[in-house]
């Protein structure tokens, strides 16, 4: 084998490990590119997914919060629009809410106690909606307002 036909070995051993080599380099950076596209995409999804789920929790706290705050203002004289709205919010609750914590907003409402109340239905709501993101506020800590509340 003469000098120039080892040369020509060479160089052409080198070309094709460098082919291949460039070859699985770009199959390793497109393999890596798509699995950061996914992680990335299923992060977006999981994160657009939790702001729904806020929203909708939002949305649930504010009916129970203006359901309670309606009927506890409803008179003998209140507009006949009150009490539909009150029947309405009523049935949506009576809809999504767990049977336990709507069967105690409707006592709460009905005969109040200390155990039983609108404050113990406001914290039993907020641990339904919140899960373990609801700590442990309890109905001693939400803010109630009343004429003369503040008076000893």
């Amino acid at each position: 084998m003469s000098t120039i036909e080892i040369i020509k070995t060479i160089i052409g051993s080198s070309i094709g490990t460098t082919i291949l080599f460039s070859i699985v380099m770009l199959i390793s950076k497109t393999w890596i590119v798509e699995r950061v596209k996914l992680s990335l995409q299923k992060e977006h999804s999981e994160f657009t997914e939790e702001l729904q789920w806020e929203s909708k929790v939002r949305e649930q706290a504010e009916k129970v919060a203006e359901y309670i705050s309606l009927v506890r203002n409803l008179k003998e004289n209140s507009k006949e629009d009150d009490y539909i709205k009150a029947n309405r919010l009523s049935w949506e609750l009576a809809m999504w809410l767990p049977e336990d914590i709507y069967k105690e907003m409707v006592n709460a409402i009905i005969d109040p106690s200390a155990d039983t109340n609108i404050l113990s239905v406001i914290i039993s709501v907020r641990k339904l909606l919140l899960q373990e993101k609801a700590g442990n506020l309890s109905q001693d800590n939400v803010a109630h307002h009343a004429p003369g509340i503040g008076k000893k």
